[in-house]
């Protein structure tokens, strides 16, 4: 059997105070309101259970029991609105949602884009250095050679050098005159920092998981969110669902608002 500390509508009882009733009829109402069977309520109330029944009958006869039942239901109604209009505010956020905050299919420029003479740009000397060092020390084996590899006295094809220059940005738009890319760039894929999202984007969110290819963001079902709105605004008219409709589905169908999505743009582009 429901209780009243099951309804947040119903923790707050100064309401009742209106009514003048005593401790037990403030029970019964309190009782019938989580469950209107009037029995139950009696009994739960701590009336005899042998004339449960009975009892029952005569209190919900009593004008103020009556007025304060009928008083009850508004203060359930009025909660169960709110509760209901703040889940299609959810289900608007998501359905609302900018997927490219959590995820983005960038064309980038290619790394001849615009490298000096249109040949490979790095990012930083550092980044060279570092990949320079990769390849001489993978391909060397001996210390000196090594050495004189670093300090440039030994010609290799397979040590890269800087001749393209620094300055490579994901963020720039690839260059219609590359020789290499031909202006289409590369398709990269970036993923957001998820503690930076929009409380839209962040209900959108439903976790990461590793696939073989890599890590996958996990959304929520837009299109269910959509759908979800659309039945509790009558949208899909001659489709009648099969069950009774309960006193909250015909609440949420004459709720009223919704909300907003505000996507955020990425703070930064992933190098």
């Amino acid at each position: 059997m429901s209780s009243t500390t099951d309804n947040p509508a119903l923790a707050d009882t100064t309401w009742l105070d209106q009514f003048d009733l005593n401790p037990r009829q403030r029970a019964f109402v309190l009782a019938y309101l989580a469950d209107p069977n009037g029995k139950k309520a009696a009994i739960s109330a701590g009336y005899a259970e042998g004339s449960a029944e009975v009892t029952a009958s005569k209190l919900l006869s009593n004008a103020k029991v009556a007025r304060a039942i009928a008083e009850g239901r508004k203060q359930v109604e009025s909660k169960a609105m709110l509760d209901a209009e703040g889940i299609v505010n959810l289900w608007t956020q998501i359905a609302l949602a900018d997927p490219n905050e959590l995820t983005q299919h960038i064309i980038a420029p290619c790394r001849y884009c615009y490298g000096i003479d249109h040949q490979y740009q790095w990012k930083t000397e550092r980044e060279f250095l570092e990949r320079k060092a990769e390849v001489i020390f993978s391909k060397f084996h001996d210390d000196k050679e090594r050495d004189a590899a670093m300090a440039g006295q030994i010609v290799d094809p397979r040590i890269p050098d800087d001749a393209g220059g620094y300055g490579y940005r994901l963020t720039d738009p690839p260059n219609p005159a590359c020789p290499e890319c031909s202006g289409m760039g590369m398709e990269i894929t970036r993923m957001a920092d998820t503690r930076k999202l929009s409380p839209a984007a962040r209900l959108l969110f439903d976790g990461v998981k590793e696939t073989k290819q890599g890590v996958e963001i996990k959304m929520q079902d837009r299109t269910k969110a959509l759908e979800n709105i659309a039945k509790h605004y009558g949208m899909f008219a001659g489709k009648v669902d099969a069950e009774e409709v309960s006193p909250l589905d015909r609440l949420v169908q004459r709720m009223m608002g919704a909300g907003n999505a505000v996507p955020v743009n990425p703070s930064n582009e992933s190098n």
